[in-house]
């Protein structure tokens, strides 16, 4: 059984709310379904991990996020009940924006294997009819049976995610202008940058350090029929200096938008307040309006 978010955690995504409020400019309600499940590689504890459930309580907790006005503007489903969520994407635009915070696929009920294909499938669908698509943290990572997500995600991070609590990383914002980058996003400074292999040029880019963080050092980008634009980077000295940490993906078959953001192991960063949670909902706005007219050429 999914397991609910602990007290203490939902407390303090509560008074991070009140603390500090989120900046967004005015968009049309949107309705935001989540996948999500729990994965703990660094023991650490219940309202320092970021869990299923939480999510759902940040972003019902953001003044500046406009919903839609009922009960369900957002739901989180958890992976074991994959189906459910596949059933809520075939439907007719039901939900404007899926958020992907999966690290596995059904671990309980039958034929999880193909539960997870159909889910691929009506993600698809949902990206062609216009529905956007967040990975938020350990979505990107690909374990058993993930292959065919990883594969629409366009990335893959597999192997070891070291957890630094000393130096973090660096966020680097190699899209400056951006909408998921820009607003409301805080900087402490620049620092040269430059990643051939993902198209980003050699220039000076602002940049926040995040600590502590969990890193993805073999995070790669998977072939695509689609473009992709680094959004974010890190330059931490672990399996090379040149690390992508965030992309947005497009398609010629889609009329949405994915927008993948690694860092969100740490809760207090991750949905507290400060820069990654106000990452989180930049890229929820933007994927769940960029296919409407009226954002379309404001939000670039």
């Amino acid at each position: 059984m999914w397991r609910i978010a602990a007290p203490a955690s939902v407390l303090l995504l509560l008074a991070s709310a009140a603390v500090h409020a989120q900046v967004l400019p005015p968009h049309p309600p949107l309705r935001i379904l989540i996948v999500s499940d729990e994965v703990n590689p660094h023991g650490l504890p219940p309202e320092l991990l970021t869990q299923p459930g939480e999510i759902r309580v940040a972003l019902l907790g953001a003044s500046a996020l406009n919903l839609a006005a009922d009960a369900n503007a957002v739901r989180e489903i958890p992976t074991d009940q994959l189906e459910q969520a596949t059933a809520l994407l075939a439907l007719p635009r039901t939900y404007d924006v899926l958020v992907y915070f999966a690290h596995r696929i059904p671990e309980a009920g039958a034929d999880p294997v193909g539960r997870q294909a159909a889910f691929v499938a009506a993600v698809d669908a949902f990206l062609a009819a216009g529905g956007g698509v967040v990975s938020f943290h350990h979505g990107i990572y690909r374990t058993a049976g993930k292959e065919a997500m990883q594969a629409l995600l366009h990335g893959e991070a597999t192997g070891n995610v070291p957890y630094d609590t000393v130096n973090g990383q660096n966020v680097i914002d190699v899209a400056p202008g951006h909408f998921v980058t820009t607003n409301g996003v805080a900087y402490g400074g620049n620092v040269a940058y430059a990643d051939a292999a993902f198209g980003v040029p050699n220039a000076s880019y602002p940049f926040f350090n995040n600590t502590p963080d969990e890193r993805y050092p073999s995070l790669v980008l998977l072939p695509s029929p689609g473009t992709v634009r680094p959004l974010f980077a890190s330059n931490y000295a672990d399996n090379g200096t040149t690390h992508i940490l965030g992309y947005e993906q497009r398609r010629s078959t889609w009329s949405g938008v994915v927008i993948v953001y690694q860092p969100g192991e740490y809760q207090p960063n991750a949905l507290g307040p400060g820069n990654n949670f106000q990452i989180l909902l930049n890229a929820i706005v933007y994927a769940g309006t960029i296919s409407r007219a009226q954002f379309a050429n404001g939000f670039e």
